[in-house]
């Protein structure tokens, strides 16, 4: 009995405590209840050039009328009218004019009668000019025109994080500027109408993060194409008809002359060691007379170097050239100096090096680029070329 009166007393106290409290309450609401609008829910910042889209969702209270929206620590704040739908509202609010930086930003709604919501938060970012003049350009890693096609081929390395494309401008054949865009996928494109004599623009765009409302770009470069691509141009060369290590140039012409190996059926390619190159050997084979590997193309007006690497060069060679000349076919090696240009390969002092035979074409002309060869007195020589380049300088 004595412990249910020392339990009743305690209620009583508790319940004049609880009274007491809600006494204290009702003075400072005034005696009346505080009504919550419905929170603004899965709250988003998308980050954009110096503003930010704040994006909400109005789910179950109808009576919400406005929204504000705080930002450095409630110095800064937006209002929004709302009018509210059937069912749920997705608001959008653009919030202009932010420097670059990170922010905090506060969401509240408000009903009619003034009530305010609890608040939500999140966190974003807005980009301007100091990071845009960050970003790097995507590596363009070969440029090359190709003569026989009239087509223009660029070769970019893998993009950066960030990257989303590149985009290209030229000037077409007809002079009109135009627009393509290399995609963050891609690693090759192809202008099939470019004007040769004429520089390539490009820029990289770039997406800041993955909420990014906004692209950005990299600094615009200017690129001369200068290097004209020839057909199997090597590093390595492809071969047509095989024997074993021995074959024909794929795309090239070889002549009878050249054709040393595998009964004199085939010859002037070598894939010695695993590799792909143009050969002349005479070794444990027939001797050579004004063979001759080429290809014939047409070129516009225009200073040119036309570059062969040599791999390896065995013994001292009798006579093997690097040739342009006019027309569809090479000279012999009687006539070499009456070429358009040449220059004589001749022993290892010239392995692992570059030469070039530089010429001028006052009009478009059909030319013929390749080597001249005869390995006839000196036995055991050979040459080989790992690749060949053509400029337009």
């Amino acid at each position: 009995m004595k412990y249910i009166i020392a339990y009743s007393m305690v209620a009583v106290a508790l319940l004049m405590a609880s009274c007491s409290k809600m006494d204290d309450y009702k003075k400072l609401t005034d005696g009346k209840e505080i009504t919550y609008p419905g929170k603004a829910d899965s709250l988003t910042v998308l980050s954009g050039r110096n503003r930010a889209l704040v994006k909400f969702l109005l789910i179950s209270d109808p009576n919400i009328t406005k929204a504000t929206i705080y930002w450095n620590n409630k110095a800064n704040h937006q209002d929004v009218a709302i009018t509210r739908g059937k069912g749920i509202d997705t608001i959008k609010v653009m919030v202009p004019s932010l420097p670059e930086g990170n922010y905090s930003f506060e969401v509240f709604t408000f009903d009619k009668n003034g009530n305010k919501s609890v608040a939500a938060l999140k966190q974003g970012a807005t980009y301007g000019d100091i990071f845009e003049k960050s970003l790097l350009n995507r590596i363009l890693e070969r440029a090359v025109y190709q003569p026989s096609t009239g087509a223009t081929i660029l070769n970019w390395r893998v993009s950066d994080a960030g990257s989303v494309g590149v985009d290209v401008t030229y000037t077409t054949v007809n002079g009109v500027s135009r627009t393509k865009r290399v995609t963050k996928a891609a690693n090759q494109i192809v202008l099939t109408d470019r004007n040769p004599d004429t520089d390539i623009q490009y820029r990289t765009l770039f997406l800041p993060d993955s909420t990014a409302i906004d692209t950005f770009y990299s600094a615009s470069v200017s690129r001369k194409i200068n290097e004209f691509l020839l057909k199997n141009s090597g590093a390595p060369f492809i071969a047509g008809k095989r024997d074993g290590r021995w074959g024909d140039l794929a795309e090239w012409t070889t002549n009878a002359a050249a054709k040393n190996m595998s009964n004199k059926t085939i010859g002037g390619f070598d894939s010695y060691n695993g590799g792909g190159f143009i050969s002349f050997e005479y070794w444990y084979s027939p001797q050579i007379s004004n063979g001759k590997i080429f290809q014939t193309t047409t070129l516009p007006a225009g200073k040119y170097r036309f570059v062969a690497t040599v791999s390896e060069i065995n013994s001292t060679l009798e006579a093997t050239y690097l040739v342009v000349d006019a027309g569809k076919t090479l000279p012999d090696v009687a006539n070499i100096s009456q070429a358009i240009g040449n220059f004589r390969f001749l022993d290892n002092s010239q392995n692992g090096k570059d030469y070039a035979v530089s010429f001028t074409l006052a009009q478009a002309q059909e030319i013929s680029l390749g080597f001249v060869s005869t390995m006839f007195v000196k036995h055991e020589s050979s040459i080989r070329i790992s690749k060949v380049r053509l400029y337009k300088d």
